[in-house]
């Protein structure tokens, strides 16, 4: 076994949303990309870029609370919200609008920043699309 290609984290891995309140799925699918993919890395280094470059160098709670949501926006490649609209709309996916549903809802943000942590969904054992959360 090729151990170099047991993890893909350029692949990705479809997130079936389920209620805040339950483990029902809401018909609202997030294609996520793992943490360790270039484009979610190329966000982080920008972060980390604009922190050292600063002259006060001064971390604060809202510096870090952006980084991880800038972070989880990067890690959503595609969604489809079925029949469900976000402030009655159907959202074009862009990296503000990804940006604005996981700040707004914490629950969205939690599943979405889980999913692209784990690394077993970008592996060639589990299967896409697995409920595995």
């Amino acid at each position: 076994m090729d151990i170099s290609k047991l993890v893909n984290s350029e692949d990705l891995f479809e997130l079936n949303l389920t209620g805040p309140d339950s483990d029902e799925p809401l018909g609202i699918r997030f294609m996520i990309r793992s943490s360790e993919s270039d484009a979610v890395k190329k966000v982080v280094r920008q972060h980390s870029d604009k922190f050292l470059a600063s002259r006060k160098k001064k971390l604060t709670t809202s510096k870090v609370e952006a980084e991880y949501l800038d972070k989880a926006a990067a890690s959503i490649a595609s969604w489809d919200w079925g029949d469900h609209d976000w402030k009655g709309e159907k959202p074009e996916l862009t990296f503000e609008k990804a940006r604005e549903v996981i700040e707004e809802a914490a629950w969205i943000y939690d599943q979405v920043a889980a999913a692209s942590e784990d690394r077993a969904n970008f592996t060639k054992c589990l299967a896409k699309g697995s409920p595995k959360q």
